[in-house]
């Protein structure tokens, strides 16, 4: 009877062991690109999965919001965000920002919104856009829709005022805000420096076919956040793992391939809270 119990206890403990073993936690992506952004988490993710000894899901969802939303409701404990989206996320979702990816050659993570042309486009100068086409990513996208309000504004344009622009839209991605361009459905373009340089790489766009007119100040890098309510030891175990991924093999996110990634902190995007806050002053 004695080693029966003894067996009873065992195998409850090795089951709990098993459990424990294969506690599964559930990642979103912003849809930025048409290229589909969890394929280049995917090296990162199996990494991490080792490193910590947790499954790692992918989940996709249709827009901005969408991701925040996922993370609200506890259907999404890790997150690709942009920057702004980031900002959302933390302030109703309890989000926590704690890294970011650096492509090789670069010590930032920062980014740029580039308004691009075509290579034949009569616009030469910045302000050469009023009462032109222009093509966004979609509404709360950081580089495609945030910050080139805030550039707009600096040359005393607004996107909603229709004696500035023929027309303004958001295309879905930023990789269709640049399509737009190319196929004459818009003039001018605010899309990411990353997907910008992602593209010529892939060889989707040729440098020789397009122009970028302006671009903008340094954009705080779109974060890795996680879920608060995840339990604080596997938190660190994530970031730890994230930080020292390219150690362990080839890494990309966001862009493509990633030389590493850096720590950030929630801090870090306070300048975008002030720009949204101006922005939403400006507008009342």
């Amino acid at each position: 009877m004695f080693k029966k119990i003894i067996f009873i206890v065992l195998i409850t403990l090795f089951t709990i062991s098993i459990q424990a073993d294969e506690k599964t936690y559930k990642m979103v992506f912003v849809p930025a690109s048409e290229k589909g952004d969890e394929n280049d988490y995917k090296s990162l993710i199996s990494i991490v999965e080792k490193i910590t000894n947790l499954n790692i899901e992918t989940i996709k969802v249709t827009d901005y919001n969408a991701a925040v939303e996922a993370m609200r409701a506890g259907r999404a404990h890790i997150a690709w965000y942009g920057g702004k989206t980031y900002v959302k996320a933390a302030e109703i979702a309890n989000a926590d920002a704690f890294a970011a990816g650096v492509r090789p050659g670069e010590k930032d993570a920062g980014y740029y919104t580039y308004f691009v042309v075509k290579k034949n486009s009569k616009l030469n100068k910045f302000k050469d856009v009023k009462g032109k086409i222009l093509s966004l990513n979609t509404i709360g996208s950081t580089s495609g829709d945030l910050i080139p309000q805030v550039e707009l504004n600096k040359i005393n344009l607004n996107v909603k005022n229709k004696n500035h622009f023929i027309n303004v839209f958001y295309a879905g991605s930023h990789d269709a805000c640049l399509l737009a361009v190319l196929n004459n459905q818009s003039d001018v373009c605010g899309m990411s420096s990353r997907n910008f340089e992602a593209r010529l790489e892939d060889g989707t766009i040729k440098l020789e076919d397009v122009r970028i007119i302006h671009k903008s100040d340094r954009v705080p890098p779109p974060p890795l956040a996680y879920s608060k309510s995840i339990p604080l030891e596997d938190r660190n175990k994530i970031k730890m793992a994230v930080l020292d991924a390219h150690n362990h093999g080839e890494i990309a996110g966001y862009g493509g391939k990633m030389s590493h990634y850096m720590e950030v902190k929630d801090s870090d995007y306070n300048v975008l809270r002030d720009v949204i806050e101006l922005l939403q002053k400006n507008k009342s």
